[in-house]
């Protein structure tokens, strides 16, 4: 099992770190490049556009991928999509409000036929928040 993230706020990576930490593995960070914010939310609005991901290939059939959920798109996380190949892929997409469901859906059409099981986790960052108070509290 192999553990990704790409993060734009650091929440996805910690929700990478924690799970890194259950199953005692290292996870992996998907680089783009360093726009501002305002031009990776215009991106966010184009459906499937796909932009530079820098990370190492995925060796094990299981991968987990931590990534936010933006307005239609994440175009680093489209990227790593189109070129990964795994058999078992859990999205773990962290979201602040709405259309959740349908983002994930937008990301299970892109993912490839060889997949054979796909599995969605919705993680609201508020419940994350809360749930981040508990584990480091007891640290």
């Amino acid at each position: 099992m192999e553990v990704y993230y790409f993060t734009f706020t650091g929440t996805s990576k910690k929700i990478a770190e924690f799970i890194g930490k259950i199953f005692n593995i290292k996870p992996k960070e998907i680089k783009s490049y360093k726009l501002p914010y305002l031009l990776w939310l215009f991106l966010s609005f184009i459906p499937y556009l796909s932009l530079k991901a820098i990370f190492e290939p995925p060796t094990n059939d299981t991968v987990i991928l931590c990534f936010p959920k933006w307005t239609f798109n994440c175009p680093p996380v489209t990227c790593f999509l189109k070129k990964i190949k795994c058999k078992k892929l859990v999205l773990i997409i962290s979201y602040k409000g709405w259309g959740e469901k349908s983002y994930a859906n937008l990301y299970k059409k892109l993912i490839s036929k060889d997949v054979k099981k796909v599995t969605v986790i919705l993680i609201k960052e508020r419940v994350w928040k809360e749930i981040e108070k508990i584990i480091y509290k007891s640290d």
